[in-house]
């Protein structure tokens, strides 16, 4: 019996030539599609079903599959299928924990060359970031987003920002659960916590950026993890906290409950 053919919306047949050519693009494919969600949590994927919809041959998809494996995107289902991993806590926990470690490392390497070019550019993510907000474009949103991050830790050597840049491909995944659990007021805590951190950062406030992006991190990691998986008590993340010096929450109780991410009503942000 044939098997199903995997609808991905937005998807072309792929014109690709040569097996080790087109197994990049294949896995920059299927990775963007689970991160953006168009492959959603706890799908199941046939080689056979998507090689037939790309246009490709199977060995293509097959090793693409096996290295979103390595990478932990997919799972391993029996009669050469895979599925698409869903929410596990305990990498969540160690992702954020990591996240937290070494992004605040990142930010102390990147606070003495911070000029006002640098400046600049990080308050036009924030502009972006509230315009994309207003206009409820949570694509646009994520843009600004990365790249604002992107900015803050761009001090540090060329390997620690790969590292980063792999945490935050993983991290997506988590904020767009956010958003979904909060569709009406996805950004409110953001608009607050971002621009906090970037006047820190102008201060040269060492401590004072450190503190709140680690708690900004954290936040997202513990809503998600809390609505999520209310069973799992999280280990990493407090002890990531303790490492980097965190200290109090700056935002005080009740502010970091919301998000890491996300457009607000018309008035949030502005």
């Amino acid at each position: 019996m044939p098997q199903p053919i995997i609808v991905i919306d937005g998807i072309e047949p792929l014109n690709l030539t040569g097996v080790r050519q087109s197994v990049g693009p294949l896995h920059a494919l299927l990775r963007e599609c689970i991160l953006d969600g168009r492959l959603a949590p706890g799908t199941v994927v046939s080689q056979v079903a998507l090689a037939r919809q790309l246009g490709v041959s199977r060995t293509p998809v097959r090793e693409a599959l096996r290295m979103l494996q390595e990478e932990g995107y997919v799972e391993g289902e029996p009669n050469q299928r895979m599925r698409v991993a869903g929410l596990d806590p305990s990498a969540l926990d160690a992702d954020y924990a990591m996240r937290i470690t070494l992004e605040c490392l990142a930010l102390t390497m990147t606070l003495d060359g911070f000029g006002s070019r640098m400046e600049r550019a990080a308050e036009a993510q924030l502009a972006a970031m509230r315009r994309a907000a207003r206009a409820k474009d949570r694509e646009g949103w994520l843009v600004a987003h990365r790249e604002y991050h992107r900015l803050l830790t761009s001090g540090a050597g060329e390997p620690l920002r790969r590292q980063l840049e792999a945490l935050a491909d993983r991290s997506v995944r988590y904020i767009r659960i956010t958003q979904q659990l909060d569709p009406e007021s996805w950004s409110r805590a953001g608009d607050t916590e971002h621009p906090a951190i970037l006047d820190a950062v102008i201060a040269g406030d060492r401590d004072a950026a450190v503190s709140r992006l680690a708690h900004h991190l954290e936040r997202t990691a513990l809503n998600v993890l809390g609505e999520q998986a209310p069973g799992y008590r999280p280990q990493a993340v407090p002890r990531a906290m303790a490492l980097v010096g965190a200290g109090p929450s700056p935002w005080g109780r009740g502010q970091g409950q919301g998000q890491e991410a996300g457009p607000s009503g018309p008035d949030e942000g502005s």
